[in-house]
């Protein structure tokens, strides 16, 4: 037996799956898996073709599901909710895989908590930045006095920056491995008519723009208030102005001169979106205009036209979902930009403390100050505009 330790596997588990099936080919073959060791044991055996899959689930069967057997499919070895499978079948034979769900959502969790450290040093590395250059730029005088115990500071130093970097590069594999999975495991389905739209080329849209068919508008911030967003939309669909398509930052919206039409939209925010998702709503007849690329802010923009004299149709008819829907969206951009907002408002208030000490003209210190006011009128604007939104639907 031989054992191979793999710290970052999970990051990544199709080039380890790839690397388990050349581990059979070379004959070793997978007999344990140490989720705490982060490794791998084989055992020596005949060299053959072996396909494996790699799972999570927090709800463990001593059996695998029917479908998976009926495809020979076989559980080798399970660590907590990790576990692993194997099909000696030619792979072009392997129609099934376990579900993929799982292991994104986890993946997803370890990112979002990077992305919150990330924010966290960021702002306190530029907080001790405006902190120095406040105190640099003044006339006062700068001492620098040695650390009695500089290897420890260096060694902190050296550490810190070691994780950030390593932080960076989790987010960067995290999101490529889930997009990988997400396609991967992404359902085949057959949706129901929706509005035909034609692909347009770049010159294609130059043209119609020149002839006055197509053209843009601009919508900034409209996740704060959605429901706002879904009315514009509908009215603009009722004056002849079909959504032609939504550019990837999600800001600008091209629209096709038309006959009016009656379309209902819906802005939906997700924090973990998995394939089932997109897949129920399509085939439901929704149709997904714009889905946003940020791991911040999963919103996607569903439409779904209707004919006169029928009943709008409303993606999620409950308002308890609603009213739950909102409350995630205010919560999510509070847990966001509210600690930013008391980073800036501890700057501010050592800003003017010292300026009220100072008696020197206008600063570079002034202009920090002004900044800093800046960024936070628009934070909490963002945090007032999505808890406005949630108190709307609790009226309504």
């Amino acid at each position: 037996m031989k054992t191979h330790i793999k710290p970052l596997w999970s990051y990544d588990v199709q080039k380890t799956e790839q690397w388990l099936s050349e581990q059979a080919k070379a004959g070793y073959h997978l007999k344990e898996l140490h989720r705490f060791k982060r490794g791998f044991t084989f055992t020596k055996g005949e060299a053959k073709e072996v396909t494996y899959r790699i799972g999570y689930d927090k709800i463990q069967t001593a059996t695998l599901s029917q479908t998976l057997r009926k495809e020979a499919w076989e559980k080798v070895t399970q660590s907590g909710k990790w576990y692993v499978i194997a099909n000696e079948r030619p792979q072009a034979e392997v129609t099934t895989s376990t579900n993929r769900d799982g292991i994104i959502k986890r993946n997803n969790y370890i990112m979002y908590t990077f992305i919150a450290l990330l924010i966290y040093f960021t702002c306190t590395t530029l907080m001790n930045v405006a902190i120095f250059s406040t105190v640099f730029f003044s006339a006062g005088l700068v001492e620098v006095v040695e650390s009695p115990f500089w290897i420890i500071t260096y060694l902190v130093a050296a550490l810190a920056t070691v994780f950030y970097i390593f932080m960076v590069y989790s987010v960067w594999k995290i999101k490529t491995t889930s997009k990988a999975l997400s396609t991967e495991s992404q359902a085949t389905f057959t949706g129901h008519p929706t509005l035909e739209k034609k692909v347009l080329t770049k010159s294609e849209e130059r043209q119609l723009k020149r002839e006055g068919v197509l053209f843009k508008r601009y919508k900034f911030g409209w996740m704060y208030s959605p429901d706002k967003l879904e009315g514009w939309l509908e009215q603009m669909a009722a004056e002849g102005n079909r959504l032609h398509r939504v550019h990837k930052l999600g800001t600008t919206f091209y629209f096709l001169k038309g006959e009016p039409q009656r379309i209902k939209f819906s802005a939906d925010y997700q924090n973990l979106s998995k394939d089932s998702y997109f897949e129920i709503h399509r085939q439901a007849g929704w149709n997904d205009e714009y889905c946003s690329g940020s791991a911040l802010q999963k919103w996607t923009i569903w439409s779904k036209p209707y004919e006169e004299g029928e009943t709008a149709p409303n993606m999620y008819s409950d308002k308890t979902h609603k009213l739950k829907h909102a409350r995630k969206v205010a919560f999510s951009y509070t847990m966001l930009f509210l600690p930013m907002v008391l980073l800036y408002l501890f700057i501010i208030s050592m800003n003017i403390s010292y300026m009220l000490r100072s008696e020197e003209g206008w600063t570079i210190l002034n202009m920090n100050t002004i900044m800093f006011f800046f960024c936070i009128m628009m934070f909490g604007t963002f945090i007032a505009r999505s808890w406005m939104y949630y108190f709307r639907l609790r009226r309504a």
